[in-house]
């Protein structure tokens, strides 16, 4: 009942505007921005190792209300992929990255530089670039092979990794790259699966999209903690968020079909350049 209720709760969406589209996963990266800043704000409840007061039970409600809120995003993000193709929604992954810097600034009292508003502004005219020259394709043409591939991929990336020779340094970029990959492929996965099951919601526990979706969630949570374990948030921040804005693209074209016009690479070249600035500073 609850399923069948939700389901026809999100049918009207099917119609929904390309301007409300894009309302929604402006809102889906701000929630997870969100959610990253009231964690950080209130993880001093892990290991507290004092009386158990007030303070330690306001940073357990604070770090459990970002973790809420954080994996929150996936609703909205889901729904506007329904319309919005994947190299559309990734892009907004800078965004995500500006919400996180000025709400660091306001919450956690970290710093703010001059070249924070440069890069926004950066980050802002190429996700509106991209988004000017966008072209919708009347249908899908989904490619299964092209899917299956580019999930195999991150395997092989990865496995260099472990071995001795390897050093520390392309350790950690492997292991942030490969994060980044299944960040991207998070966004894949949920866009196969609302084009193949919609919303309604009953289906999907039985669709194999849903269990990748899983796989790579996780994948992206493991990975990303390793190279941070490894090396700096400067060399690991870059190369994560530049793979999950990248990867998403080459399977816009190659598993959807998607045609991404000259303007639009270059935007997102742009787009990669502000982010990683951003972050590079931070």
């Amino acid at each position: 009942m609850t399923i069948a209720l939700l389901s026809d709760s999100l049918l009207f969406l099917f119609s929904m505007t390309f301007e409300l589209s894009v309302f929604l996963v402006v809102l889906a990266y701000t929630l997870l921005s969100t959610g990253f800043v009231l964690m950080k704000k209130g993880i001093s409840w892990i290991g507290f190792k004092e009386k158990k007061d007030g303070k330690y039970y306001k940073n357990l409600f604070t770090w459990i209300s970002g973790f809420v809120i954080m994996n929150s995003y996936i609703v909205p993000n889901a729904v506007a992929l329904k319309y919005l193709e994947p190299h559309i929604v990734s892009a907004f992954a800078g965004w995500g990255v500006v919400v996180l810097v000025f709400l660091s600034h306001a919450v956690l009292k970290e710093n703010l530089f001059k070249s924070d508003f440069i890069f926004t502004l950066v980050i802002v005219f190429s996700i509106l670039t991209l988004n000017i020259f966008e072209q919708k394709n009347a249908e899908t043409a989904f490619k299964l092979p092209y899917l299956i591939s580019a999930s195999l991929l991150p395997l092989f990336v990865i496995v260099p990794a472990f071995l001795k020779p390897v050093s520390r340094r392309i350790k950690t970029l492997l292991f942030a790259g490969v994060s980044g990959i299944a960040a991207g492929m998070i966004i894949i996965t949920i866009k196969t699966l609302v084009t193949f099951s919609g919303f309604e919601v009953g289906r999907y526990l039985s669709s194999p999209y849903l269990y990748l979706y899983l796989f790579f969630s996780l994948g992206a949570f493991i990975t990303l903690q390793v190279s941070y374990k490894l090396g700096r948030m400067m060399l690991v921040g870059p190369v994560q968020y530049s793979a999950s804005i990248i990867y998403p693209v080459l399977c816009s074209y190659f598993v959807f079909g998607n045609n991404i016009r000259l303007i639009q690479i270059a935007s997102i070249l742009v787009l990669i350049y502000g982010t990683a600035g951003i972050l590079k500073k931070h």
